[in-house]
């Protein structure tokens, strides 16, 4: 199989940033890469595809050269937000620990070092949003796994876990809001109807938690009539469960 070149990575870059903004669909992107560039088109369908999936913080499967991924993530480092480049960099560690599993595959140590330069740039302060949801995601792949894989990773596995700076955005809401719904709820969850679970170490206030029906992240309003006070696991199913 022909090397892909340099020219061919970077053009391959540009074509998927396009089509990722949706200035190209992506059948005139994987076409435009082979016919115009001389690219296969299953390996112009894999670059279009890994660059979706490293913007959008999900683990690939297909291939990437060193020489691609550092010239992807620096691209990407220099032209998109920060946000983006820290999804970039999961998607990579993501793809590393999926090829290190398979039984032609190998801990791809160059690449793993490319991949750990433009973490190391990062700056200290992390996006507290984009931890939890990386988290989130590496708890599922780790699901998705065998106990024999998983426990494979355990015995050479950090027992101190590191430490970061996080920065994240927080809404300034009206405790006026939080006692009204309180008050009325009248120490039982108004989902499940159950008494709240325990009493406040402060105050002997009965413990619920007041959730908004719309999220204020999608543009609910910090109103009493948007807001219900919920126990414990009615707050974690109204956030992760399945509703009907």
């Amino acid at each position: 199989m022909t090397k892909i070149s340099i020219d061919q990575i970077k053009t391959a870059y540009a074509v998927a940033i396009d089509v990722y903004d949706g200035a190209l669909s992506r059948a005139d992107g994987v076409r435009l890469l082979h016919n115009d560039h001389g690219i296969n088109l299953a390996s112009a369908a894999d670059f279009v595809e890994n660059l979706r999936r490293m913007l959008t913080g999900q683990e690939f499967q297909r291939t990437l050269s060193v020489e691609a991924t550092d010239y992807f993530l620096s691209r990407i480092a220099a032209e998109r937000d920060g946000v983006e480049l820290e999804k970039a960099i999961a998607a990579s560690y993501a793809h590393l620990d999926y090829y290190v599993m398979l039984s032609n595959g190998g801990p791809q140590y160059a690449k793993r070092l490319v991949v750990d330069k433009w973490a190391a740039k990062q700056p200290l302060s992390r996006d507290l949003g984009v931890m939890l949801s990386e988290f989130e995601v590496a708890v599922e792949r780790s699901r998705a796994d065998t106990p024999a894989i998983r426990r494979r990773r355990l015995t050479t596995a950090e027992k101190i876990p590191k430490k970061v700076q996080v920065v994240t955005q927080v809404y300034v809401r009206n405790p006026d809001v939080v006692a009204d719904v309180l008050e009325r709820a009248k120490g039982a969850c108004e989902r499940c109807t159950k008494p709240a679970p325990f009493v406040r170490r402060r105050g002997d206030a009965p413990y619920l938690e007041v959730h908004h029906r719309k999220q204020l992240a999608d543009g609910g309003e910090d109103t009493v009539e948007n807001a219900i006070a919920l126990c414990p696991n009615c707050h974690r199913e109204m956030h992760y469960g399945k509703l009907d």
